[in-house]
């Protein structure tokens, strides 16, 4: 047998082993909550982050102290058009990828909503001093 059939041999019954049952079942999510493992997409990294989904805001509320940016990303999957946008006036642009993030100076509760999705699709930032 030659050294490159030997070889061709072991990485089949390598790969063959790999799919035997051991724990888990293929295919078997993640906990997002677990230090360590990577997130799913459109699952915010961190409590300062607002996933943009179809028709939704995730996390619709967010608790933050003075001082702190918020970023709302635009999840993977997500065609749809969406803005953030403040009773204030703030907004970001009308976009369907992409981020956009805001600093929170003073406290209050800072309410949001899609222009396109109007009251059906809101969210609120609740800043504590």
């Amino acid at each position: 047998m030659t050294l490159q059939r030997c070889c061709a041999l072991l990485i089949v019954a390598a790969a063959l082993a790999c799919g035997g049952s051991g724990g888990e079942p293929y295919g078997t999510p993640t906990n997002p909550n677990t230090p360590g493992s990577p997130s799913t997409p459109g699952t915010p990294a961190n409590a300062n982050d607002v996933s943009v989904r179809d028709n939704s805001y995730a996390p619709a509320s967010t608790t933050v102290k003075a001082g702190t940016t918020v970023t709302w990303t635009w999840a993977a999957g997500n065609y749809s058009s969406h803005t953030v946008t403040f009773a204030d006036g703030a907004a970001s642009a009308d976009q369907t990828t992409g981020t956009y993030a805001r600093t929170f100076n003073g406290a209050g509760t800072f309410n949001y909503q899609c222009a396109v999705h109007g009251a059906s699709m809101s969210g609120s930032v609740i800043v504590q001093p």
